[in-house]
């Protein structure tokens, strides 16, 4: 209840305030109020993920989508290459999939959507979706949508803020791709790429097996700043 309070102060606060919000979350008190919120916020996902993490793996690998190239991609992937496990500061789960046939794909996502995975939002570029997420029991899982060229996969990745209008922030990337192999984790096979070290250091960049919970991932080379105005969300719940 306490968290749930929370969040609902800070979408009130931040409506209230329009385009004054900026001034006045630098307020002290205002900001020991934010800390205090996100901390709370953060704890409380990183507990959705520990308790689900388990779960989502096998429900994504048992399922029909197995049938696709989908992968454990970013923070999951860092966690299992890294830390053997979760990544202590981590929030979500993040599947990579290679999608040919939307229409397929809906079909088999059934086989998620019956074990309790809600479809929450797709975001698109130029028409195209390069996003989905989906709420299981209240952590947020991630299935990142790329195109493969040659020796690499690519995708853009899409920001927004839900002001009046919609702000969106996109940048596209490519990654450096040498396929699948089937990985045991924690008792689940799940798939992997191949080059995964090379593929962890393009996404963090050569240092990405010291942790560092400050990461920025615009300070990274591999993403390129594109136009904004074909960036959409759709939301769904």
């Amino acid at each position: 209840m306490v968290i749930k309070l929370l969040q609902w102060a800070k979408r009130s606060l931040a409506t209230a305030l329009g385009d004054k919000k900026d001034i006045v979350k630098n307020w002290k008190i205002i900001k020991q109020l934010n800390d205090k919120a996100n901390i709370e916020l953060d704890a409380k996902q990183q507990q959705l993920l520990q308790d689900n993490f388990s779960s989502v793996l096998k429900y994504v690998y048992e399922s029909r989508l197995s049938e696709y190239d989908i992968w454990l991609d970013f923070g999951t992937l860092l966690g299992m290459y890294r830390d053997k496990g979760l990544i202590n500061h981590d929030l979500d789960m993040d599947f990579g999939i290679i999608i040919e046939n939307y229409n397929d794909y809906q079909e088999k996502e059934k086989d998620l959507l019956n074990k309790g995975f809600k479809k929450t939002r797709e975001l698109y570029y130029d028409d195209e979706l390069v996003e989905l997420s989906y709420d299981y029991n209240g952590l947020n899982v991630d299935f990142i949508l790329y195109d493969k060229y040659d020796e690499y996969v690519k995708s853009v990745v899409v920001i927004y803020l839900l002001n009046r209008p919609c702000k969106y922030e996109s940048r596209k990337y490519k990654i450096k791709f040498s396929g699948l192999k089937e990985y045991d984790f924690q008792g689940i096979k799940v798939k992997i790429p191949v080059n995964t070290h090379e593929y962890l250091e393009y996404q963090y960049e050569k240092d990405f097996l010291i942790p560092n919970k400050f990461y920025d991932w615009h300070d990274n080379p591999m993403y390129e700043k594109v136009d904004e105005s074909l960036a959409k969300v759709k939301l769904l719940r």
